[in-house]
């Protein structure tokens, strides 16, 4: 196999949802199985070590376990890296490869890896960055279809929520400052500034409610019911968006199955007998 055809093979079995039908549809299954494995498996470790009783006990397996998946996705990223070219958007042997590094899941394949070469070979002590790990929770989005439809709901339905975030965060401003001017000069330790009135604003429009910050004048208790009884309605607005959304793509997705099986029904073929071209639909007539 030459240089070529290696890439493109490469590309395909690290790229999930090609060949899924042809000779090589086992190799490309077995990877998306086993990198999910590993992506699991390393989140796993990550969320049992803080526990402290079982990070006594079995510190030594997490971090064996941790090592070996860091190995994998360390072998993982160069080779996408490398066969990214057979992409036609990803042609060119550097600039293809320098917009292939700056996509979504490039940077998160990176941020995966690059904290724990750093601490090895540059003595950077990144334990505070720790948190970087749970970026390894979003390379599931690249194998997961499931989470590939919300991402292209959210995309499709993205000026909609945008404006429905945007009255929000108006709803949020006008609300915290208003509650500011009522209650600031009752409860100046509490109600310190309009960010930190926000706050308030915030949970009370999700209608959580901790009780933190409290309004305590008939005027903010007012107020607040009228921002509690608002916020029900704001935060219906981007479920709304996001169910017809769902409910659009998984009609497209319905309609596209539905084209694929007609198209394939339609194939005909030529009969050995009279050399006569018979549609698959009508196969039936000649048996």
């Amino acid at each position: 196999m030459d240089a070529p055809s290696l890439k493109r093979r490469v590309y395909h079995v690290l790229e999930p949802g090609y060949d899924q039908t042809g000779a090589g549809a086992f190799f490309d299954r077995f990877f998306d199985v086993f990198i999910t494995l590993v992506i699991l498996v390393s989140i796993a470790v990550m969320v049992l070590s803080s526990v402290k009783t079982l990070d006594a006990r079995y510190g030594m397996a997490f971090d064996i376990i941790f090592f070996f998946t860091t190995i994998v996705f360390s072998v993982e990223y160069p080779l996408r890296l490398w066969s990214c070219t057979a992409d036609p958007r990803y042609g060119s042997p550097v600039r293809g490869r320098l917009a292939w590094m700056v996509t979504p899941f490039a940077l998160i394949d990176l941020i995966v890896v690059l904290p724990f070469y750093l601490e090895i070979f540059m003595g950077i002590d990144l334990t505070g960055l720790v948190v970087l790990r749970v970026f390894r929770i979003f390379k599931l989005i690249r194998y997961s279809d499931s989470i590939n439809m919300i991402v292209r709901v959210v995309k499709a339905q993205r000026d909609m929520l945008i404006t429905a975030y945007l009255v929000l965060f108006i709803a949020l401003i006008s609300a915290s400052t208003l509650m500011f001017q009522i209650e600031q000069p009752g409860q100046p330790e509490v109600f310190t500034s309009i960010p930190a009135t926000m706050w308030w604003g915030i949970v009370t429009l999700t209608t959580v409610g901790y009780g933190d910050m409290v309004p305590l004048t008939n005027a903010g208790k007012v107020l607040g019911g009228c921002i509690t009884l608002l916020g029900i309605g704001i935060f219906a607005l981007p479920a709304g968006i996001l169910a017809s959304g769902f409910t659009q793509e998984l009609e497209r997705r319905t309609r596209a199955k539905m084209n694929e099986r007609q198209e394939h029904r339609g194939e005909r073929y030529l009969c050995p007998h009279c050399k006569a071209e018979i549609r698959e639909a009508d196969l039936w007539r000649k048996k």
